[in-house]
């Protein structure tokens, strides 16, 4: 009689999408408490805004690095860190008073989180058949979508029965408790736990993406001569770019152009709740593709296009609209249209990379992370140039750029070959 099949790396994609949660509502938690926070600290906009910048400073600054460690020392201790590192400082800024070392504490958080994701990417290629990475990507991608919109909600009920401080106080010891479980639960290697029958060993090891090479370093020179290396790097730059100017200016769009209050504003985390759902199921769509014998580019390139496709219609339409709840609909499925192409941006990642997925989704993290920066500044710019109106349909151009830069990211040719079969 053969053995069952367990699920085991199923139960660690739930997993993902808890820390996914976790990281996310950290990073979001500070922009709903910004008015008492700035009073008490006595700091001015323009000095609570340069946190969020030594933030991304931080994260996108370890990309690259984060990518090789983990693929240098298994992802399971390199997100057991990056856990208990960035809750720390996410405890540390609810502790200190002082603007410069409140900087400091904000670029040590975001250096902190910066190993989440190429560390997932890593997981992902041991733990998961080749046809079964959209799934797995999509957890915890959609694990820190689904962040901003619990956030609002849990961090206005902390301060209303405490205060601020206990905001981070709260959140960095639950950050702090998930690192313990994961460091007792996780392995690197499926044939290390004990819990996974040898049933599902049997079918992860027949199906997964790894590749027979002597090189434990990433071949950086082989890499830099793909222009797929460049083009999924771009792709994601404008994917985060448009992210990011969501992430922060939406609020203010709604009151602005539609006179929204405050007490209203939850309706601003409905767009985000519709990307949620969506990233869970173009990764399942993708993955249902790739069973069914297609390509990895229509797997994952053309999900990926749609996405962009979507998102400039629907922009378009949404600033063409009186209409509040309109509005919501049509930005809902702009944000849903990008979340499908990030996605798909992390699946193609370990495709490319293989067992170097974790400095190849790195590189595209730092790339995604430099048009998130960007982002908010040059968008605030804008807007007080041309208006809303014009800023968010701009956003086109860039949007039909990384639908082309697809064509040229060529999933199903990986950056590294299999030594073996090559020799």
């Amino acid at each position: 009689m053969n053995e069952k099949r367990s699920n085991v790396r199923w139960y660690f994609a739930i997993g993902f999408f808890l820390i996914g949660v976790i990281a996310y509502m950290d990073r979001s938690n500070i922009s709903y408490i910004a008015a008492p926070m700035m009073k008490d600290l006595g700091m001015t906009k323009t000095q609570f805004g340069l946190l969020a910048s030594f933030f991304s400073l931080g994260y996108a600054f370890m990309q690259v690095p984060s990518g090789m460690l983990a693929e240098k020392f298994g992802p399971r201790k390199m997100i057991t860190i990056a856990l208990v590192w960035w809750s720390a400082f996410t405890i540390l800024t609810g502790m200190i008073k002082h603007h410069g070392l409140l900087y400091f504490v904000r670029f040590l958080f975001g250096v902190g989180e910066a190993p989440m994701y190429p560390s997932n990417a890593v997981f992902n290629s041991f733990w998961f058949a080749k046809n079964e990475k959209g799934r797995a990507s999509s957890a915890l991608l959609a694990g820190s979508y689904f962040g901003p919109v619990l956030a609002p909600i849990i961090t206005i009920a902390i301060v209303n029965a405490f205060n601020w401080q206990a905001v981070f106080y709260i959140f960095g010891a639950v950050g702090i408790v998930m690192a313990i479980l994961w460091a007792i639960i996780a392995k690197d290697l499926p044939e290390h736990h004990k819990m996974v029958s040898e049933a599902e060993k049997k079918y992860i090891i027949e199906h997964r993406d790894i590749v027979a090479t002597e090189k434990s370093l990433p071949p950086w020179k082989r890499f830099l001569s793909h222009f797929s290396f460049y083009a999924i790097a771009l792709q994601y730059f404008v994917v985060q770019f448009v992210i990011a100017l969501f992430l922060i200016w939406l609020p203010t769009y709604l009151a602005e152009q539609y006179h929204v209050d405050f007490k209203d504003m939850a309706i601003s985390s409905l767009p985000w709740l519709f990307m949620f759902f969506l990233i869970l199921s173009a990764g399942a769509i993708s993955d249902k593709i790739l069973n069914s014998g297609q390509s990895r580019f229509v797997a994952r390139g053309a999900i990926a296009i749609a996405g962009f496709v979507v998102f400039s219609v629907s922009i378009f339409l949404a600033v063409h609209t009186d209409n509040l709840y309109m509005t919501i609909v049509w930005l809902s499925l702009c944000l849903g249209g990008v979340g499908i192409s990030m996605g798909m941006s992390w699946a193609a990642a370990t495709d490319l990379g293989r067992n170097f997925s974790g400095t190849v989704s790195g590189w595209m993290n730092l790339w995604g992370n430099i048009g998130a920066v960007i982002s908010p500044l040059l968008a605030g710019i804008v807007v007080d140039q041309l208006g809303w109106s014009m800023t968010l349909q701009i956003l086109i151009v860039p949007a039909v750029i990384a639908a082309i830069l697809w064509f040229f990211v060529k999933p199903d040719q990986p950056l590294v070959v299999d030594e073996e079969q090559s020799n």
